[in-house]
């Protein structure tokens, strides 16, 4: 019986040897496949799609908190008013710029709307420009008044 047992284990080591020796070898890669030619053409680098209308605004742009508060010259770079606040349609209109004229020290001065287009920004100085103006030209404009609150 004790033959028995060591034959039987001797051909269940020698039946499981191949299977270990296959187990232990490592896998062969397959030889690189080499692609069809075909008739397409090769595909070309992508070129970067130009700058769309936010993105060239968003250099040119200027934030509210820079503009509200800024002192508004002429070319004689005299000041003319300061921007007191920004009006903006909720439909998407034109931004309207609240200029205060001709006061001292919150006496005196006098609200007038002028189109946030007509103001340029002038590197040179860095500046809020607005062309022709004068302190009597913007003080003859309609004064302007904040409508009611709802």
């Amino acid at each position: 019986m004790n033959f028995k047992v060591k034959t039987y284990a001797a051909v269940l080591i020698l039946a499981g040897a191949p299977a270990l020796s296959v187990a232990q070898t490592t896998p062969q890669s397959a030889p690189p496949t080499i692609p069809p030619a075909t008739s397409a053409p090769m595909p070309q680098a992508t070129v970067p799609a130009p700058p769309t209308g936010a993105q060239m605004a968003s250099a040119q742009a200027r934030r509210a908190s820079q503009i509200i508060g800024a002192n508004i010259v002429n070319e004689e770079n005299r000041t003319v008013g300061e921007v007191h606040d920004l009006m903006i349609v909720p439909a998407g209109g034109a931004i309207t710029a609240i200029l205060s004229v001709g006061g001292f020290l919150g006496m005196g001065e006098r609200y007038v709307a002028v189109p946030l287009a007509d103001l340029r920004w002038n590197a040179d100085r860095e500046r809020w420009m607005l062309p022709g103006a004068t302190v009597d030209s913007l003080k003859a404009r309609p004064a302007f008044t904040y409508p009611a609150r709802s």
